[in-house]
């Protein structure tokens, strides 16, 4: 009875010799990593920690650091295993993956490592997942209640935000998933950006493949493309997207498009008197696109019309190192009769009201090339052959073919 007495009046002091010399090791042992504890104690049922970091082991990250970590335990429980679940609160959560690699360099997809011991519910005011070279998606702020239980995590997240590599960021709404023996289901997500837009979906991951279907409705296009193309892009996107052995492919729609600082059309108005193509408003702008495993982003089926009178269709891929487009610019016939005396040195024919050039772009996103620039270059020197014409309202077929028998007699060879 006094034996007993005396344990109880001492328990922190036993607790926290337990503490310092063993906890880490038992945790290391426990969860199969190398375990750091600093600022550590037990007084009055609660188990501090003032940090908690772990690296190595069979994890899919590759280190997690925890601060200012809180745990109502009894001092007995320190000791030994219990059914009943470990509550932990942690104020702040930084969880580091390897470095990207490429698909076919990945090495074997971790076991996630499950403890025998007593099930855990940890509840996280703030965290960061992120890779250690920067590059992929960082969660950054989020709240994240996990629940583990013998091989399950459940997760709950809201709050923070979500962001890639040169990209808008989007901030978390709820994101609801379950982890059972590495496999991943994800029931739901939904994001949003800055202004109304919203992307929702689902996702699972077995084998270390994903899968999902992603929707959007009112998004800024800086979300979904490239930083090259998103600066010279505006307007709402709207799409549906899916997942599918490492290829997401889906089509867009940008609704009140606008393009700015786009040199090829700025080149071809300045072929026109009083028109001024720095900015160009889109009457409709729609794509399909595929974005592949190593980043590179593939479009198809493009169609843009401007009620400017411009038009272009065609496809092309962007990556981190290179550019290329096939593209066929048109520009209104309509109230223009000069046109028709650059084809063919700058236009191959006239179809739908429109007289059209393909345009080819090369070169990487630092320093593209195009073969517009040397033919509208042409088309200006020549212009006061065609001078006389603008005054016209629409040239007839003899008088145009013989402006345009003149300008490629003056043509350059």
């Amino acid at each position: 009875m006094i034996a007993a007495g005396t344990a109880f009046l001492v328990r922190e002091d036993i607790a926290n010799y337990w503490i310092k010399r063993q906890l880490a090791g038992t945790l290391a042992e426990a969860l199969g990593a190398a375990v750091d504890l600093q600022g550590v104690a037990w007084k009055d049922g609660v188990l501090r920690a003032q940090l908690f970091r772990m690296s190595g082991g069979n994890y899919a990250f590759q280190s997690l650091e925890a601060r200012d970590l809180r745990a109502v335990v009894d001092w007995r429980d320190l000791l030994g295993a219990s059914e009943q679940p470990l509550q932990v609160e942690v104020a702040a959560v930084d969880v580091v993956y390897p470095p990207h690699v490429e698909p076919d360099k990945r090495p074997d997809t971790p076991s996630y490592h499950t403890s025998s011991s007593r099930p855990l519910d940890l509840r996280v005011a703030k965290s960061r997942l992120r890779r250690a070279d920067g590059r992929g998606w960082t969660v950054d702020g989020a709240q994240v209640h996990a629940v583990q239980s013998a091989d399950v995590w459940t997760l709950s997240v809201a709050g923070g935000s979500l962001s890639a590599e040169a990209r808008s960021p989007l901030q978390i709404e709820h994101f609801a998933a379950e982890n059972r023996g590495g496999s991943w289901s994800i029931a739901g997500f939904a994001l949003k950006d800055a202004s109304r837009g919203t992307m929702t979906g689902s996702a699972t991951n077995h084998g270390g493949i994903w899968s999902a279907e992603i929707s959007w409705q009112d998004l800024d296009p800086a979300v979904l493309v490239p930083a090259g193309v998103s600066s010279h892009l505006g307007g709402r996107a709207t799409g549906e997207a899916v997942l599918k052995e490492g290829v997401l492919g889906g089509k867009i729609e940008v609704e009140g498009a606008e393009t700015k600082s786009v040199g090829l059309f700025v080149k071809l108005a300045s072929l026109l008197d009083h028109e001024d193509w720095e900015r160009i408003p889109w009457r409709i702008f729609r794509f399909n696109f595929s974005m592949q495993p190593d980043g590179r982003m593939e479009v198809d089926d493009l169609l843009a019309v401007s009620p400017k009178g411009l038009a272009v269709r065609g496809n092309g891929a962007f990556a981190t190192e290179r550019i290329d487009a096939d593209l066929r610019v048109g520009v209104q016939a309509a109230g223009r009769p000069v046109l028709a005396a650059f084809v063919p040195v700058l236009f191959s024919n006239r179809e739908d009201g429109y007289y059209w050039t393909r345009v080819r772009i090369g070169g990487t996103p630092a320093a593209p090339t195009e073969n517009l620039s040397t033919r509208v270059a042409a088309a200006l020197a020549l212009a006061p052959a065609a001078g006389a014409a603008k005054s016209v309202v629409e040239i007839p077929g003899a008088a145009s073919e013989a402006i345009g028998g003149l300008l490629r007699e003056m043509m350059p060879r």
